[in-house]
């Protein structure tokens, strides 16, 4: 089928599912068209089918839990996936830009480039005669259409009553522009940016680093030397001071002595913070010593050795951070900041870990970039499997005496019912009590006024309860 005509009916499949629409069931709906039009190209282009039901497997995220994070993850997967069906070899942070750009720039670059073909053959490759005659024949056939249907109406009062049943109000100038958009969409996708440059550099890149010869270390020797001498003297002074960090926030911590919330969290936040300026002051140094022949030098074993202390001593950091903020959590409670301490810690643990490996094992720059940026894809894709608001709201109200209530309210319309239960169940502020059930009430309406393209679980688990 022509690509124009699979863009048109794709487009026009995009209009119903989502012009005046909100997300919910059709993104999935939409996720399921799009890779089978991406699996029909499978003879010019690479089916990458982990992307694939990644991409899918959001869009159910989004079914089940439609809040402005899975969304924006659903959109992320989209955009991975566009680029991976482009080149499925090429790093993720190449193949995000790559789907991303094609999405939205890919007709455009690719009618320059054929402009500039046309130029450079002189030449000019005229119009199919079929692909003429069969849109005058299809105007015509349309004109037609209306006209003998507008005649036969009148002669036949039953043929006159389905005619007049047609409803065309739904089309306008903001939805022929809306539909028109999803036409562009689905061509960029079928017909996409030609970016063969760009994949080739980053597949040259390697992940490992290039071994010189023993000239080269020779006549380098003095540099080396010099390198070596350097970074040893300060991963020794960093370590100490990491060290003497370290005990003394460790008798903080355990120390026999009440502390008050607000300095325990002005604890755990200036220990995220030191960790953050740890991290970066590490990274940034290992990739300095560490970014040449110096890897290759015989001699630098007390280096390396001083490095594997100073990322062990940013473990041991990194642990005493999260015990600060899962004590805070268990003392007052959930909240997207202190589950976000929580994701950062590990995104860092993983960075400490990556920087190991590029150490042990003389990885490149791009090794990092390429792995650290796959596990930020990796979280973002496991985080948007968690219902965050109904989560912390869960907890709160089952582990807290006196959990935040406002707090609470000002989260997501998806804890609206869990709200209403405990206000049922439990003894709260009548001013909390009328706004959980204004919530409450406003979440209903919404959820009932939603057509079939805007479904999502909390309509099935509404119509089963019925």
């Amino acid at each position: 089928m022509n690509v124009h005509i699979k863009s048109l009916l794709s487009a026009l499949a995009f209009s119903l599912l989502f012009y005046s629409k909100s997300f919910g069931l059709n993104l999935f709906l939409i996720s399921i068209l799009v890779v089978t039009l991406v699996s029909t190209l499978k003879a010019t282009r690479s089916v990458s089918w982990v992307y694939a039901l990644t991409y899918i497997l959001t869009s159910i995220f989004v079914f089940i839990n439609p809040t402005g994070f899975t969304i924006f993850v659903h959109f992320m997967a989209l955009m991975v996936y566009v680029g991976k069906s482009i080149s499925s070899n090429t790093s993720l942070y190449l193949t995000w830009l790559l789907g991303f750009t094609n999405l939205f720039i890919a007709t455009i670059a690719n009618f320059i480039q054929k402009q500039n073909a046309v130029e450079e053959n002189t030449t000019k490759k005229e119009t199919s005669p079929k692909l003429l005659n069969r849109l005058k024949g299809g105007f015509f056939a349309g004109v037609l259409l209306i006209l003998f249907a507008s005649l036969y109406k009148n002669a036949n009062p039953v043929f006159g009553n389905l005619v007049n049943q047609i409803n065309f109000n739904f089309i306008s100038i903001p939805w022929v522009f809306f539909t028109f958009l999803g036409y562009v969409i689905f061509l960029n996708i079928l017909r996409p940016l030609d970016a063969k440059e760009i994949i080739a550099t980053d597949l040259s890149q390697k992940n490992e680093l290039t071994s010189p010869t023993e000239i080269e270390i020779i006549g380098q020797k003095k540099q080396l030397e010099s390198e070596h001498t350097l970074g040893s003297i300060i991963f020794i002074v960093l370590n100490f001071l990491l060290v003497f960090f370290l005990v003394t926030d460790g008798i903080y911590l355990f120390q026999k002595t009440d502390i008050s919330n607000a300095e325990y969290s002005a604890s755990v936040h200036e220990g995220v913070y030191a960790l953050m300026f740890s991290i970066v002051l590490a990274i940034i140094l290992i990739l300095y010593f560490f970014r040449g022949n110096l890897n290759f030098y015989k001699e630098n074993q007390q280096l390396k050795t001083l490095t594997y202390v100073w990322i062990s001593l940013n473990i041991l950091l990194i642990i005493f951070t999260s015990y600060k903020n899962f004590t805070y959590v268990e003392a007052l409670g959930l909240t997207y900041k202190r589950i976000g301490v929580f994701v950062y810690l590990l995104l860092t643990l993983t960075g400490l870990i990556t920087a190991y490996i590029k150490v042990a094992e003389i990885k490149s720059f791009i090794y990092l970039v390429r792995t650290n940026i796959a596990t930020v894809f990796a979280f973002l894709i496991i985080s948007a499997a968690i219902p965050w608001d109904r989560t912390i709201t869960h907890f709160n109200l089952s582990t807290l005496e006196n959990p935040d209530i406002h707090y609470l309210i000002d989260l997501g319309d998806t804890n609206s019912i869990q709200l209403y239960k405990y206000a049922k169940m439990k003894s709260v502020d009548y001013d909390m009590k009328i706004s959980i059930q204004e919530k409450y009430k406003e979440y209903i309406t919404q959820q009932s006024e939603k057509t079939w393209q805007e479904y999502t679980l909390a309509q099935l688990v509404q119509n089963d309860s019925k």
